[in-house]
């Protein structure tokens, strides 16, 4: 395996569906076009997941900023970031190897509002708002494949119990793309929460 390769492998990874996988690892060493990143709607990114991208990524915070003050990232509604360049290039510390050098591709970010103010815990209602905008948008927008976090399950206080079944509810009907979920870093899944049965117990077959 190339020294690339490595730099893409999560540390933990199972399928859900043909298009769904559930992982553990760093979503910012995803090989997905699109990477979520959740927010709240008054263009704070002090804590967890979006502090991370601030600090890697300083445009994303400008952009997200920006789309705050115009009032485009409302509860339910997320904001796609189309970037040109690709979160390898800014994360990888060594000489690119020649056959990295030669496939380049471009990150995406993906504005996914879980709470409308920093101070709140996030919203299931609003999360499934969002996810219901995203199957009915992803298309559209261009995203040919896309990772997710645990949608509220950090610091916004969701129990993946509740989320991860609605979030693969609505994932599973991407079909034409792959659709990566990282599991919450905080605290230990139970296996019984991250088997097919349990994470498609709320799909409609």
């Amino acid at each position: 395996m190339s020294r690339k390769e490595r730099f893409f492998q999560p540390d933990w990874k199972a399928r859900v569906a043909d298009n769904l996988a559930v992982v553990k690892g760093d979503m910012f060493c995803s090989r997905m076009q699109t990477l979520t990143i959740t927010v709240n709607c008054v263009g704070v990114m002090g804590k967890g997941l979006a502090l991370t991208a601030k600090d890697r990524f300083p445009d994303i915070y400008v952009r997200y900023q920006d789309l705050c003050k115009k009032k485009q990232i409302t509860p339910g509604k997320p904001c796609l970031y189309k970037r040109e360049s690709s979160v390898f290039d800014e994360l990888y510390d060594e000489d690119l190897p020649i056959e990295a050098a030669e496939d380049k591709f471009q990150t995406w970010f993906l504005f996914f509002p879980t709470k409308n103010h920093w101070r709140n815990k996030s919203n299931i209602g609003d999360i499934e708002r969002g996810l219901q905008w995203l199957v009915e948008n992803y298309q559209v927008q261009g995203i040919q494949s896309l990772a997710v976090p645990a949608l509220g399950c950090g610091l916004g206080g969701l129990d993946w119990f509740r989320v991860g079944p609605l979030m693969c509810k609505y994932l599973v009907l991407m079909k034409d793309i792959q659709v990566v979920i990282y599991l919450p870093i905080e605290r230990e899944i139970p296996s019984e929460h991250l088997t097919p049965e349990f994470l498609l117990s709320q799909v409609d077959f």
